[in-house]
Parts: structure tokens; C-alpha cells; sequence
């Protein structure tokens, strides 16, 4: 059985009472989202309560470790942190083979550069000159044959597009997408690097997130590996070829975003759409409209200011009447024109968020979302807004806007290329404002007609 010990050691001839003992290292953290959280449920880590220092570890300890626990750990760390899986990495061969899959298990690709260091180790080497010496562990499709069998589950393209040599790379990891959960791209994308996705059966994401950088475009819903998408975050409801969203035959559940200050002409546009979905989705069991109400993200301090000032009130009018108040703090509140609208909707499928998540936000719990990782999507959070919206819970909805509010002011800006969900045009919007802009957002379209999708 090949050990711990033997997987981190250099091979080289030491006795084990000259080895140095590992140095304490603090495990009170938690690590970010992985498949590992809920299959290794009894893997729970906590911080000595006693003020002596921890016990070292013997070397033999690990050494009688089995190997399948010793790759637990090592795929525990790896996954809370990218630059330990890195550091990882340079070990050993084994040790390398090991976090692998911690390392691929979310792919995000946002420059043509990225691209060949990501392609590499997926394709066989060329023949080195046959005057040089090199071990032969250095097999040139030793990594093509490891990788094609580690999994990548997330995939979010923001490459410029019109770029045949980037789809041409891409095409071979088509081998280690098999197991691809999550797909996030434009459609000016979609449409580039359609042709490699058909030519794999074996790709068919469940989760189908389609951003723009500005300006929403048209897709092609009808996509053969589109066939079991059952959660699409979609900037654009509009389709080529007669296609829609009642094209994908698995489709559940759909998420869409739009500014809350627009003219009424464009309300009744985005609700008459949205009524169109849902009367031409039979299996659609949840739409969520989400409102970006802000405009601009307010302040951490201001967003705390504002729920603890509404919380005191709502608890000083549940004192003095008995019960709960209807005073609703304007935060958690729709605009006059979008109540108006919506008091003519009656389909209960159609879910309404006075606040939005930034795209890049909804990416993350998407891809750190699944069963027992604790991470609640646009969906859950939009169910728990109506039931608490039902009982007159004012305090969980202030917390949920709150929340949302927090998440979008913490989130690190990408300027031009910040990703957006938002189904009409961005206000100042200028095609080729940026280099990568202006090829990612290939057509023009003067508007988007939301009356396209049928």
C-alpha cells in the first residue's frame, strides 16, 4: 500500500527519527463549496479548546494511513484553497494525480492567453529530438490520458469570439466534459463554439447561464447538447430558427433580471414575454423576475443602517398593536409601475424580487451549489421571499435584500467586461467600447424586440 509518507517524501534515504515533526497548522477554517462537503459529511474540523498547542503529528501516523483517506485530505485542502492545490501540485507525481480534480472542477476562461495553458495537458506532446535524454515518466500523453478522466463540472467562457483557432483548442477537451454540470457564456459564443459542443454527445450541462457584455443577442435554443438544461440564467429570451425556451425539453426553472426604473411600454413588454414562457412551458415549475431597484450598490454601513432603523420599527409596531405592522420598509418594496403590472398576473409560477444579484454572483452559487453545501440560489432565495412575504415576515425579507445587497457590494468590478443578466441594453451602452467587447457582442441589433420569442 503506498503511503502518505511516501507520497510527500523526496526518496532519499532519511531516518525517521531525523525527520523534522510538521509544523501546527490551524484547521478551523472551513473550505469553500465542493462535491467533497456533502460525501464527507463526518469530515468536520474544530479548533482546540484548550489554550496548550496542538499534539504533532507523527510521520508514522501517516504512514498507516490508507490511501483512499490520505486522498480525502488532500482533495479537502486542495479544494479550500486554489493555491494550496497548486503548491500541492509540486509534491510529487501521486500527490499531483490526487488534486487534480480540484483544480478542474470549475474552469473560468476570460482571455485567448488562458486558453493554451488550459488546452495543454489535455493534447499529446510532439516527439521531442531523439538526441535527448528524458525520463521515461515524461510520456507525452501520460497527462492527456490523466485528464481525460478527471472531470470538470463548470465551464464560463468570456473569450472574444471570431477566433477559430481558440474553438479549434477548446474542441479537444470535449474528452473531460463529459461530466459537465454548468455552462456560462454569451450567445455570440454559443453560436462560435456550437459546432465541437454537437460533435460530443456526451456534453449536456444542466445549468445553461447566458450573460451579455451590455447588450443581450438572440441564441439558438434548439442546440442538441442544450437537451437537458433544467436551470437557465438568460439574458435573452428571443431565439433563432423559430427556437425559445420552450425548446429545452427539461427546462424547470428560469431566472431573468431587468432594472426596475423602466417606462411602462417596456414593463408590459417583459411581463407579456415572461407570461409567454410560462404559458408555452408546461414543466416550468419556477420563473424569477429579479429588479435591479438600486441602481447603484449602497454601503455596507447604509444597508445596516437601514435594517436595524426598519427592524426597531417593525418591532415597536408589532408592541403596540399586537401584532405585526404594515409598515413596509421601502427597501423590500416594488416600484408603483411594476405592482400595478403584476396585479395582473396570476400565474403563481411567477416569482418577483425587488433586488438583484450581481450575474457573476449567481455564477458562484451555481457552481457551489448542490445538495448539503448550505449555498441558496436566485431560486431558493425568491421561495423564501413569497413565504416570508405570506406570513408578513418583514425582518427575513430585510435580511434577504440585505444579504443580496452585501454580496453585490463586496464583488470586485470587471469594468468593461463585467458580466450581465439584464434583458434589455445596458444605459450608455457603446458597441466596441473595449477590445474584447466588440468581438464578444458580434452583431448589432438596433434593440431587443422581446415580442421575437413565440
Amino acid at each position: 500500500m503506498i503511503s502518505f509518507d511516501w507520497l510527500t517524501s523526496d526518496h532519499r534515504e532519511t531516518h525517521t527519527s531525523e525527520r523534522a515533526a510538521p509544523q501546527p497548522r490551524s484547521l478551523a477554517w472551513q473550505p469553500s463549496p465542493s462535491p467533497l462537503r456533502h460525501e464527507s459529511s463526518t469530515m468536520q474540523y474544530h479548533s482546540l479548546s484548550t489554550p496548550s498547542p496542538p499534539l504533532p503529528l507523527s510521520p508514522a501516523v501517516w504512514s498507516n494511513l490508507p490511501i483512499e483517506l490520505v486522498t480525502q485530505i488532500l482533495l479537502y485542502v486542495a479544494f479550500a484553497s486554489r493555491a494550496d492545490a497548486h503548491a500541492l501540485c509540486l509534491v510529487s507525481s501521486a500527490v499531483r494525480r490526487a488534486v487534480l480534480p480540484a483544480l478542474y472542477h470549475n474552469v473560468l476562461l476570460r482571455s485567448a492567453s488562458q486558453v493554451p495553458a488550459f488546452v495543454s495537458p489535455f493534447t499529446a506532446k510532439q516527439k521531442r529530438p531523439p538526441y535527448h535524454h528524458y525520463p521515461s515518466h515524461n510520456n507525452s500523453s501520460s497527462n492527456a490520458k490523466l485528464l481525460a478522466h478527471i472531470p470538470i463540472h463548470a465551464l464560463a467562457l468570456a473569450l472574444p469570439t471570431k477566433r477559430p483557432s481558440l474553438e479549434v483548442a477548446l474542441a479537444r477537451t470535449a474528452p473531460a466534459l463529459a461530466s459537465l454540470e454548468h455552462l456560462a457564456l454569451t450567445a455570440p459564443l454559443l453560436g462560435a463554439h456550437a459546432h465541437w459542443l454537437r460533435a460530443a454527445p456526451h456534453i449536456c450541462p444542466r445549468t445553461l447561464a447566458l450573460y451579455h457584455l451590455g447588450r443581450p443577442a438572440p441564441v439558438h435554443f434548439g442546440e442538441p447538447f442544450l437537451r437537458n438544461v433544467t436551470h437557465l440564467y438568460t439574458s435573452t429570451l428571443c431565439g433563432f430558427r423559430g427556437t425559445s425556451p420552450a425548446s429545452l425539453p427539461s427546462l424547470t426553472h428560469i431566472a431573468l433580471s431587468t432594472r426596475a426604473t423602466q417606462p411602462p411600454s417596456v414593463i408590459d413588454e417583459v411581463l407579456a414575454a415572461a407570461r409567454r414562457v410560462l404559458s408555452t412551458c408546461p414543466h416550468l415549475v419556477m420563473l424569477v423576475l429579479s429588479l435591479d431597484s438600486t441602481g447603484s450598490t449602497p454601503s455596507p454601513a447604509a444597508i445596516a443602517a437601514s435594517t436595524a432603523a426598519a427592524a426597531a420599527a417593525a418591532a415597536a409596531t408589532s408592541c403596540s398593536h399586537g401584532g405585526i405592522g404594515t409598515a413596509t420598509p421601502s427597501i423590500i418594496t416594488l416600484p408603483v409601475p411594476w405592482r400595478a403590472a403584476l396585479a395582473r398576473q396570476r400565474d403563481p409560477r411567477l416569482h418577483v424580487l425587488p433586488f438583484a444579484l450581481h450575474a457573476r454572483i449567481m455564477w458562484r452559487d451555481i457552481v457551489a451549489g448542490g445538495e448539503g453545501s448550505g449555498v441558496q440560489d436566485v431560486f431558493a432565495c425568491a421561495q423564501a421571499w413569497r413565504d416570508a412575504e405570506a406570513r408578513g415576515a418583514t425582518s427575513v425579507m430585510l435580511r434577504l435584500a440585505a444579504e443580496a445587497a452585501l454580496r453585490n457590494a463586496a464583488l470586485e468590478s470587471w469594468k468593461e467586461d463585467e458580466w450581465d443578466l439584464d434583458l434589455m441594453t445596458a444605459p450608455g451602452f457603446v458597441h466596441g467600447r473595449s477590445a474584447d467587447e466588440g468581438e464578444t457582442d458580434t452583431r448589432e441589433y438596433p434593440h431587443i424586440n422581446l415580442a421575437l420569442f413565440v
